[in-house]
């Protein structure tokens, strides 16, 4: 790439744009055209390639961008042009699955899946990398102002809405909180049970879970010293789904979605525990 001229990026840009597809086969929304562009951009003016590069000024690509906004605009006809967010779980899943032994406490597998979802769910992380970057030091167990044990973030998670620096606020997922509650399956006694039985030799908060043949109920550690990488957190909710026989095979994403909605309607811990 750092060979690579002007005239030829301007030349293979509008080929991607014209051939782009996602796995379905469809063409991209506006929004992920647009942040193609973007990271291109990015990874141009990154060290070690430093081009110095604008894409959507630089009149040097006019074509490429020509081509682009020739696949943006018909979108907009085929009521295409906008992301299509992913739909909130339904209150019957919810209620399937909060008595579902797929997020019991009896085992280090259910337990790390009822631990991952409530995290999610309540805390509303925002991806992998952010989840992957947890650690047995962020969270928090206290008392509340109305005399309630709950359970919060220890710090915050620096997103794009939420960088840091002076005038930051903090973002929802500092803010949040989960209560303990009387459900048998619910977050916070799941998340109490887990840090008890995490691995010592290992920092990370998402651990693998020792398989049977390596473990016993009333062993001292549960899970193995080996932080779960990118890709298994990445289709947790899948597996979850399956598992636990939902309707749908649901995704990380829905989980992010159902919590917003929680939180929009009546607060997450009210919706969440009328669901049955």
């Amino acid at each position: 790439m750092e060979n690579v001229t002007v005239g030829q990026l301007d030349t293979n840009l509008p080929r991607f744009y014209a051939e782009a597809r996602n796995k379905s086969g469809e063409s991209y929304s506006k929004f992920s055209l647009l942040g193609f562009r973007h990271a291109f951009e990015r990874y141009l003016n990154a060290p070690p390639l430093s081009r110095g590069l604008k894409l959507s000024l630089d009149p040097r690509f006019q074509r490429s961008n020509e081509m682009l906004n020739a696949q943006i605009v018909p979108l907009k006809r085929r009521g295409k042009e906008n992301v299509t967010n992913k739909p909130a779980i339904e209150s019957e899943d919810l209620m399937r699955l909060k008595t579902s032994q797929a997020i019991g406490l009896s085992n280090p597998l259910a337990l790390l899946r009822n631990v991952w979802f409530h995290v999610v769910l309540f805390f509303c992380r925002r991806g992998r990398e952010g989840q992957r970057q947890l650690k047995k030091t962020s969270f928090k167990f206290e008392v509340d102002a109305s005399g309630r044990i709950s359970v919060t973030m220890a710090h915050d998670e620096a997103t794009k809405n939420h960088p840091g620096g002076v005038s930051d606020v903090p973002s929802s997922e500092k803010l949040a909180r989960m209560h303990e509650t009387p459900e048998e399956n619910d977050g916070y006694k799941a998340l109490k049970v887990y840090m008890a039985k995490l691995n010592p030799q290992c920092d990370a908060f998402f651990q693998y879970p020792r398989k049977n043949s390596k473990w016993n109920y009333h062993d001292e550690v549960w899970f193995d010293a080996q932080p779960i990488g990118d890709n298994k957190l990445d289709g947790m909710m899948t597996i979850i789904s399956e598992e636990a026989k939902l309707s749908k095979m649901h995704t990380n994403h829905s989980v992010r979605a159902t919590a917003i909605t929680l939180w929009l309607n009546a607060g997450v811990q009210k919706r969440y525990r009328s669901a049955t």
